[in-house]
């Protein structure tokens, strides 16, 4: 099932970063039994709780996933695992399919510690 985001208020709990999606890289591994091969795309934007991205294929809402983030600037990508939480329909969304993502867990502490530093740099150049 996908969700529309027409009309939704924003449901944030964390400020966003809006990042160069043609420079933030994602590879995205589906964790279901039969699930479809890594999927290569791009970032939109990101937050301590999750990020937008954009596949060619859509995932599914509530899927579990293995995410591998290269955000732009940054020495190395950031790991973890994330749910689907929605999906652009493909009435609203032709062509390749944007999705959000919420983290579920991050591969080990020095990922999230990246993520976070990552966020108060961008956060600082955009006070500035």
């Amino acid at each position: 099932m996908s969700v529309s985001t027409s009309g939704q208020s924003n449901r944030r709990e964390r400020a966003r970063l809006k990042l160069p999606a043609m420079y933030t890289s994602v590879l995205v591994e589906p964790k279901a039994e039969n699930a479809a091969a890594a999927m290569s795309g791009h970032a939109y934007d990101i937050s301590e709780s999750g990020v937008r991205i954009e596949l060619d294929e859509p995932l599914s809402v509530g899927q579990p996933v293995k995410l591998h983030l290269g955000l732009p600037g940054a020495a190395e990508q950031i790991d973890a695992a994330a749910d689907v939480v929605w999906v652009h329909e493909a009435d609203d969304d032709p062509g390749p399919r944007r999705m959000a993502l919420r983290f579920t867990e991050f591969a080990t502490p020095a990922d999230y510690a990246r993520l976070t530093s990552y966020l108060d740099i961008g956060a600082a150049r955009l006070a500035a």
